[in-house]
């Protein structure tokens, strides 16, 4: 995917560093620190051990994810972004116009007032290399899109998951409201 920033960085590290302090502490005092130089696999099952004990440690991810996910969201994009909103007469052109720079999965339109982000396939690698990943991972992808349309539209978006690959659907789908 393109478009992509800190992609060679330890995503695993860069969870746990986005965590509160107090609950960061607590799960790597059950699950162990993550090696700077990890491998994918070894973050993957990180990730996925981290994710599970924080579910039974009634720890919230979903913000701490969020956060991770824009992230991944490089500067270049949301630049390019901006640039076409500005040159748009309205949100479905926008979106297609988003289509064609290849940004945001170049499935998104417009469907009853929100904007729908479709991924027709899982772009993070992370997921695919473990079986069962924690439905909490989708959370970065929701945290992708705020990011890219809150800057855009100047303000903040509601990203809403519809359904994910990781959960078992065949795509997955984002609904983008509020912008």
């Amino acid at each position: 995917v393109k478009f992509l920033r800190g992609y060679d960085m330890n995503k695993a590290k860069r969870i746990v560093d986005n965590m509160d302090s107090e609950n960061a502490f607590a799960v790597c005092s059950e699950i162990g620190i993550i090696d700077e130089n990890a491998t994918p696999l070894k973050q993957a099952r990180y990730i996925n051990e981290l994710l599970n004990t924080t579910e039974s440690m009634k720890i919230y991810m979903t913000d701490t994810m969020r956060k991770c996910g824009g992230c991944c969201l490089s500067t270049n994009a949301i630049k390019i972004a901006k640039k076409l909103y500005a040159k748009s007469n309205d949100i479905a052109e926008f979106l297609n116009l988003l289509n064609e720079a290849d940004i945001g999965g170049r499935n998104l339109h417009i469907f009853d007032g929100k904007i729908i982000a479709v991924y027709k396939k899982c772009y993070c690698n992370i997921p695919k290399k473990v079986e069962n990943m924690n439905k909490k991972y989708c959370e970065c992808s929701a945290g992708w899109y705020m990011r890219l349309f809150s800057e855009v539209f100047e303000k903040s978006v509601t990203v809403t998951i519809v359904d994910t690959i990781v959960n078992g659907a065949s795509e997955c789908v984002f609904e983008i409201s509020d912008y």
